[in-house]
């Protein structure tokens, strides 16, 4: 109760002063915290916009009346309703005047379905100017969400990006085994995970360790993208080459990929369990001593605060962690990767009727994506009480939780999170706020520049007749190759499958796509 008294007592003298915590991410007067209570502003004399409003799409659950909620209905004049948003609810017609989505062909189900309302570039222009500078330099983005020559979505962006993936590697167990040298090409690689599986690394005299695993049921599979990487090519992935557009699933290199992930399961390098493993599992396997080497985000594997190196010392406290760039094989290096684009940021189409609601709404934008009191109010609380900078006394850089606050869903309860609008952030303000050990280790490991879906995962025309049964079939005859159940030779069956099922089809839209909207 004392954490809440103090909360609302922070929240409301931040109310009171916020022209005074305005930083440089404002460029202007007429920027500063929009709609500041001060009793006496004739918004505040005003009857409050009634807005719904989609909660952060990761949230659990809503949490109605939250301190976060309170304190967005007074510095700027709303009343606001918080909805969980599922395919259910739009489909019921509850459709919330803001929400969040994380892909682009998630903006097309629902611009299909007649619910949003498409947006104006000029208005953005004009009413998030800041914001507008940074994205407009990443006007393919725009293209991700637009649809019959109208923009959809707000995109947002992601430069240096945490979520990139390298190889994070059992070094004690490196050590064990006689391998001074961090793997770096795809042979080094293979001989260490052969090692791993045959020379008894957590000598405990059993013949209980493999090399790596991976998730078959995932999109392809985390544990291998390294390895179809090397070969130069990502299953699922749209791919430029010589300016056609082919898929990653169906080319040649993927078919020496799952020969080489083939041979190393049946010589007992690959978990026989890699069919059923999860990513939550696959962790768990390195911490446990049974794989000595995994697939991880950069944020999560790099440094050593990092959530999975901290996991590790928690539960194997003898056992140690390095982080490397993923293997170099014959078609180069690299991994699965979002490439700049992040998530958006809808309207719902009843919205477009509602000039002032519509006004209303680019406000909290504007403040969400370059007003630095919004963005720390609604994604971290309050500084000293929730948050604080990683090293006492400072001004910018990395931030942590302070202790009752670390566990989103702790967070979750006061409503930060609910309401953040993400990476919707201008350029100034992360420069601020970002980690520059992270900055850093993402130049030095990241090999995803140059990996990324030649449509930035754009919604084609029929990939709803044709998209989710052909991602079966490849997860089908992958999982089948790689444990032996079918021979290599089937991969060949599986290609005329693929493009007879509606991959042709899928693959001429691709190149349209791409000509008109994507090629440079």
């Amino acid at each position: 109760m004392n954490k809440r008294i103090k909360f609302v007592s922070a929240v409301f003298l931040a109310v009171s002063i916020a022209a005074s915590l305005l930083t440089g991410c404002n460029s202007g007067a007429d920027t500063a915290s929009p709609g500041t209570s001060t009793g006496e502003s004739p918004a505040a004399k005003s009857k409050p916009v009634e807005i719904t409003w989609g909660i952060h799409f990761q949230a659990a659950g809503v949490v109605n009346d939250s301190e976060i909620q309170k304190w967005l209905e007074q510095k700027f004049n709303v009343k606001i309703k918080p909805v969980k948003v599922t395919d259910a609810s739009i489909a019921s017609g509850e459709v919330p005047d803001i929400f969040m989505l994380g892909d682009p062909a998630n903006v097309a189900a629902y611009q299909n379905q007649g619910v949003l309302m498409s947006i104006d570039p000029n208005m953005l222009k004009e009413k998030m100017p800041e914001y507008y500078t940074d994205i407009e330099k990443k006007s393919e983005l725009f293209q991700t969400v637009t649809i019959d020559n109208k923009l959809w979505a707000i995109p947002m962006f992601i430069d240096l990006k945490p979520y990139d993936l390298g190889m994070l590697w059992r070094k004690d167990w490196l050590d064990k085994v006689g391998i001074g040298k961090v793997p770096e090409t795809l042979d080094e690689f293979e001989k260490a995970v052969y090692a791993f599986a045959q020379k008894d690394p957590d000598g405990n005299g059993v013949k209980d360790t493999y090399g790596l695993t991976g998730t078959a049921t995932s999109t392809w599979s985390s544990g291998f993208y390294s390895i179809f990487g090397a070969f130069g090519v990502e299953p699922t992935m749209w791919m430029e080459r010589n300016g056609q557009i082919v898929n990653g699933s169906i080319m040649p290199e993927t078919k020496e990929a799952l020969a080489k992930l083939r041979q190393w399961y049946a010589d007992g390098v690959i978990d026989p369990e890699f069919i059923t493993d999860t990513q939550d599992s696959y962790r768990k396997k390195l911490y446990n001593n049974r794989i000595g080497v995994i697939e991880e985000q950069i944020s999560k594997g790099a440094l050593p605060e990092s959530s999975t190196v901290k996991e590790m010392q928690a539960l194997n406290p003898d056992a140690k962690l390095v982080f490397a760039k993923n293997p170099k094989g014959p078609g180069g290096d690299g991994s699965w990767d979002w490439g700049v684009k992040s998530n958006f940021i809808v309207i719902g189409s009843k919205v477009q009727d509602q000039p002032e609601k519509l006004e209303k709404l680019f406000e909290i934008l504007r403040a969400e994506s370059s007003d630095e009191e919004t963005i720390n109010m609604t994604s971290l609380g309050v500084k000293g009480t929730h948050w604080d900078f990683a090293e006492s006394g400072a001004a910018s850089g990395a931030t942590k939780f302070i202790p009752g606050f670390e566990k989103q869903e702790q967070r979750d309860q006061l409503g930060i999170r609910l309401f953040s609008l993400g990476n919707i952030t201008t350029q100034a303000y992360r420069d601020k706020y970002s980690n520059p050990a992270l900055n850093e280790a993402i130049k030095a490991t990241s090999s995803a520049p140059r990996w990324t879906d030649a449509l930035l995962f754009s919604s084609l025309p029929s990939d709803g007749k044709y998209k989710k049964d052909l991602t079966s079939l490849m997860q089908k005859y992958f999982a089948q190759i790689i444990s032996g159940e079918i021979p290599l030779s089937d991969f060949d069956t599986f290609v005329a499958e693929w493009k007879a099922k509606g991959g042709d089809e899928l693959t001429k839209e691709a190149n349209d796509m791409y000509q008109n909207q994507f090629k440079k």
